[in-house]
């Protein structure tokens, strides 16, 4: 990765920026007006920080010359020092050199300065559990002024957060809170930053309760904050070359700036917005390479940017950007302890098991460990005996794997009983030990209990998907299962049919997993609008808050046991006097009562939190559907197949790095199961081309590519036809997957060889296709699906006005007929659209869709509906219109308009569909996913007419939230388009979809894909794919 010149580098003195917190056990708000970080950067003069006539090399002299004995004169060469420190990146001479300051800057005017600089350099660069001890004594010292006893107290609030029990930080907060506010009211030096300090704590603690949106809001609020300091605190560039003070007080503003922001992006990957937080990471590396911003800070912005890379599993760079970071942070000599130093090092970390470069990833993990030393915070925060042990099995250290996996089964066993989640976890860590040395049998048996946890009970699974380092623990536990099957599978060894059900399971809860993430925190519209579930989920938190702080309680007890246990072991205690052994017998047996009462009190809050949750399923079962999705069986996911004349089947398609694991369940609940011999990349490759060679609207004028009939015979031969015999009857298939494969219509594979003068056998003359986000998705859809239709036909909206201009007005006018190609629904390109203010792009930019009325009105009159009242169209179509209607006594709600998936435009983090523009330019004219879980819908089909919402594989997870959102609504099914379609034949194909009398959605679908094929629609000229199969149903294929 390029570097900025030394001439930058020379120019500009370090200053060290506050750290945000990640912890281990969380990393997944409206989508904002555009990402913050992008523009408006102020970073300090380069000259003003920099010592007059000092280079690299008086640098170096004056950090070795000795300290005076004159107090004064120490002084000011410990502040050369300091800025000699910045200027050669010694991170640790720099933090050595704060915590003298901080002693001789007591009772100087501006003195205490040096000691908030000096306990957030000794947190993020040095010692961070030497960083807590000193706060403490600082708070509590009388003697210094209220502007910096608060200003400490908030950093050790701060710091608290990131790896301190609730009860600890709930008090240090109380005291910083109290203290802040006395100072802020008193004003003076030293209060400026405080309301920045306070927003810091805040989102940290909003963080803790789980309430994700918030923080990221108050993380706005601070950076607005630090950047109004930054400019005010900026030296004019009459002062920059003399007022040193200045200077360095602009340095300290732009480090609050910096750690807010960085704060911000880590905010944005707890709530999936990682796309946002990448662009924020970008824009600041690419400041850092033009020599506007220090390899300090340069170094933090790789860590973000490779944090942000892990989320959307773009390990490769994400390695990069993390190997950076680790190198220039190692250059500028902060300490291995440092939390600094542990964000990089957990990004890198986490990419190499991204990787699969097992002994990269555990030689690493080992060496960072080594080096935390004797801080016992940072060990604590950095070791995960998890992680531990899945690593060294996977470096093939399997007997030390499968000692450290035993070892930490038995101290939860002690600590959680023996049914809980958590010990259930420790089972599946050593299952996969287990498989690594041979042992598939007892493998398998703790794997039981890993399924028993996660699969079985939605409830665990909330409980143990962690976020950060520790999230991979479930991932390779899960993988190393799937390997397994997939590896005997290929070698022809017969297994259990429910290890192969299992093996379903686990690939529709991850699939699950993905798309909760891609959800986010769109449940607070939700929540806000109804107050009853609200309290029934405040409660549900609180019951997770005491039963963690009981099992906290428990941690401490167990030690204490454990302590007592080795005194009386020890030769020295035999011989204590009768008495005194005595005393410690009682002490140990009082203990373990106390440790088996508090076990049964944490067994019963266990239990009440299960019964809350049940409460919560059965009360607001659509709710639980969408947060805590049940994994079905086979046998229930057959109960729910349709038989005789409209025979369901139910087919998943999982893609592995070497293989892709194949599913067919049908009504009877018999799972059939193949393994293909094609790889995810291969796998996705052959689907990019078989795109490419489908879509004739991307193909040159009058260069249509050749139809691919080999090409979708090869694919049906490798994924479905090893499971033909098992097909028989079926007439509905519904296929579960993602990724790449989720972009192709699968009605368009080929089920026999192409033969000259022999037309194609398309699957879709066989049987319907309709495809579901995951598997587990059936159970809640047909839940409901029994109840009254709605009363009216049709509600749309289509052809947004995008531009309020008068001259777009009359620009975008549908006409029918003519002989150009014109496509509805192409994805949109982020530079179809630039930066405005408000929104973080200019959305008159965003091309019209004129043709979309077109359709809606082809659809209108086959309902029976009226365009004039059951139409909203052009400059009318707008979000607040779709919020404002009633739409729950519609049976078909239409959307023509433009699907958003997140990075398609700049700024946009979540799916969304492009309504027209708003008059009031505050006001956002997105549809995006919190709105769409706040519909009341009642309709058998909600089409998403251009919205392309099918295609491609980087909208994966977020269409799959997207079409969640429209389920959890209570919409049946989604029709949307895997490609831009053709406007006319578009228009055709949807109307006869509507107008067939046909008993399920998905033959109404089929029928008119089939007139369309045959000629009967379109006269013959739409009979290639790419007009009748562009088209996808997701959801329920029934009536």
């Amino acid at each position: 990765m390029s570097q900025p010149g030394s001439a930058a580098r020379r120019w500009r003195a370090l200053l060290f920026a506050f750290a945000f917190a990640c912890t281990l056990g969380a990393l997944v708000a409206p989508p904002p007006a555009r990402a913050q970080g992008d523009d408006q950067e102020f970073p300090p003069d380069p000259a003003a920080a920099q010592p007059a006539g000092l280079d690299a090399a008086g640098a170096q002299l004056l950090l070795a010359a000795p300290l005076p004995a004159d107090a004064d004169a120490r002084y000011a060469l410990l502040q050369r020092q300091w800025q000699a420190a910045q200027l050669v990146n010694d991170r640790a001479r720099y933090v050595a050199v704060l915590a003298l300051l901080a002693d001789a800057g007591r009772g100087r005017p501006g003195g205490e300065v040096w000691i908030r600089r000096y306990v957030s350099a000794e947190y993020t660069s040095g010692n961070s559990g030497k960083a807590l001890e000193a706060c403490e004594a600082y708070v509590t010292d009388a003697r210094l002024s209220l502007a910096t006893r608060a200003a400490v107290a908030l950093r050790q609030a701060y710091f608290t957060a990131a790896s301190g029990d609730r009860g600890v930080l709930g008090r240090l907060w109380s005291r910083a809170d109290a203290l802040s506010t006395q100072a802020l009211a008193a004003g003076g030096p030293g209060t400026e930053f405080l309301d920045v300090d306070r927003l810091q704590v805040r989102s940290e603690l909003e963080r803790r309760d789980g309430r994700m949106d918030a923080s990221v809001a108050t993380l706005r609020e601070g950076v607005a904050a630090a950047r109004r300091i930054v400019a005010a605190e900026r030296p004019s560039r009459a002062n920059r070359m003399t007022n040193a003070v200045q200077a360095n007080e602009a340095l300290d503003a732009y480090g609050w700036l910096d750690g807010t922001e960085g704060m911000l992006v880590y905010a944005l990957l707890r709530l999936d917005r990682a796309p946002e937080a990448i662009a924020i990471a970008e824009a600041k590396i690419a400041a850092w390479r033009a020599g506007q911003i220090d390899d300090y800070f340069g170094a933090r912005w790789h860590y973000r940017l490779a944090a942000g890379l892990v989320e959307t599993q773009q390990y490769a760079p994400a390695f990069d950007a993390a190997r950076s970071a680790e190198d220039m942070l190692a250059r500028s000599g902060s300490a291995a302890d440092s939390h600094t130093r542990w964000l990089a090092r957990e990004a890198l970390v986490r990419s190499l098991i991204g990787l699969k470069r097992w002994q990269e990833a555990d030689a690493r993990y080992a060496e960072f460990l080594a080096q935390l030393g004797g801080d016992a915070l940072a060990l604590e925060r950095a070791r995960d005996n998890r992680l531990v042990a899945l690593l060294a099995a996977k470096a093939g250290r399997v007997d030390e794997a499968l000692d450290v996996a035993e070892r930490t089964y038995r101290y939860r066993v002690r600590l959680y009983g023996a049914d809980s989640p958590q010990v259930r976890e420790a089972a599946g860590v050593r299952a996969v030990v287990l498989l690594q040395r041979g042992d598939a049998a007892r493998a398998l048996h703790d794997y039981d209990a890993l399924f028993a946890a996660t699969l079985d009970n939605p409830g665990g699974w909330l409980d143990l998907d962690a976020r950060g380092l520790r999230g991979f623990v479930l991932g390779i536990a899960f993988d190393a299962f799937l390997d397994f099957v997939t590896e005997r599978t290929l070698a022809g060894v017969a297994l259990d049919e429910a290890v192969i059900d299992r093996a379903r399971q686990v690939v529709d809860r991850t699939s699950l997993g993905a798309t909760q993430r891609a959800l986010g925190d769109s449940t607070a519209r939700v929540l806000a609008a109804t107050p009853a579930l609200r309290a029934l989920l405040d409660a549900e938190q609180t019951q997770r808050q005491q039963l963690a702080a009981r099992f906290g309680a428990l941690t401490g007890l167990l030690a204490d046991e454990d302590r007592l246990r080795k005194q009386i072991a020890a030769p020295e205690f035999k011989a204590l006097p009768p008495d005194a052994r005595k005393a410690v017998a009682a002490q140990l047996q009082a203990l373990r009562d106390d440790v088996r009462a508090r076990q049964a009190g944490a067994a019963e809050a266990r239990e009440q939190l299960a019964r809350q949750r049940a409460a919560i399923a059965q009360q607001y079962p659509a709710y639980a559907d969408l947060v805590m999705p049940r994994t079905a069986s086979a046998a229930e996911l057959g109960a729910k197949l349709a038989r005789g004349s409209a025979a369901e089947a139910l087919l998943v398609i999982a893609p592995r790095e070497q293989a892709t694991l194949v599913w067919l369940v049908d009504a009877d609940g018999r799972a059939s199961f193949a393994v293909a011999r094609v790889g995810a990349a291969a796998l996705a490759a052959r689907v990019a081309q078989l795109r490419a060679d489908l879509d004739l609207a991307q193909a040159p004028a009058g260069r249509a590519p050749a139809l691919p009939l080999n090409e979708l015979y090869g694919l049906y031969r490798d994924l479905l036809a090893p499971l033909e015999p098992h097909l028989g009857s079926t007439r509905s298939l519904i296929v579960a997957t993602d990724g790449p494969l989720a972009s192709l219509p699968l009605a368009a594979l080929v089920t026999a060889p192409p033969a000259t003068g022999t037309a194609p056998a398309w699957l879709l003359r066989r049987m319907a296709v309709t495809q579901l986000p995951a598997a587990s998705a059936l159970l809640a859809l047909r839940r409901g699906a029994d109840a009254a239709p709605a009363v009216k036909a049709l509600l749309g909206f289509g052809d947004p006005r995008f531009d309020l201009g008068p001259a777009a007005a009359s620009a975008a006018t549908p006409t029918a007929g003519a002989a150009a190609m014109r496509v509805i629904g192409a994805p949109l390109k982020r530079d179809a659209a630039s930066y405005d203010a408000a929104l973080g792009f200019r959305y008159a930019d965003v091309p019209p869709l004129p043709d979309t009325r077109l359709e809606l009105e082809a659809v209108a009159r086959v309902l029976g509906a009226d365009p004039r009242t059951d139409l909203v169209l052009g400059a009318a179509a707008t979000r607040r219109a779709v919020l404002d209607a009633k739409l729950d006594d519609r049976r078909v709600v239409a959307f023509a308009t433009h699907g958003v998936m997140p990075g398609e435009l700049p700024g946009v983090s979540k799916p969304a569909l492009a309504m027209a523009a708003d008059a009031d330019p505050q006001a956002s004219p997105l549809l995006d996913l919190d709105d769409v879980l706040g519909l009341r819908l009642h309709a058998r089909w909600v089409l998403l007419s251009a919205c392309n919402t099918a295609a491609g594989e980087a909208g994966g997870p977020a269409m799959s939230g997207l079409v969640r959102g429209f389920f959890f609504a209570g919409a049946q099914a989604v029709l949307a388009t895997h490609w831009g379609v053709e406007s006319e034949s578009a228009a055709a194909l949807t109307a006869a979809t509507f107008a067939a009398q046909a008993p399920t959605r998905a033959a109404a679908l089929r029928e008119a894909q089939l007139a369309m094929l045959d000629g009967r629609l379109g006269a013959g000229q739409w009979t290639h794919p790419f007009y009748w199969a562009g088209y996808a149903l997701f959801g329920d294929p029934g009536p």
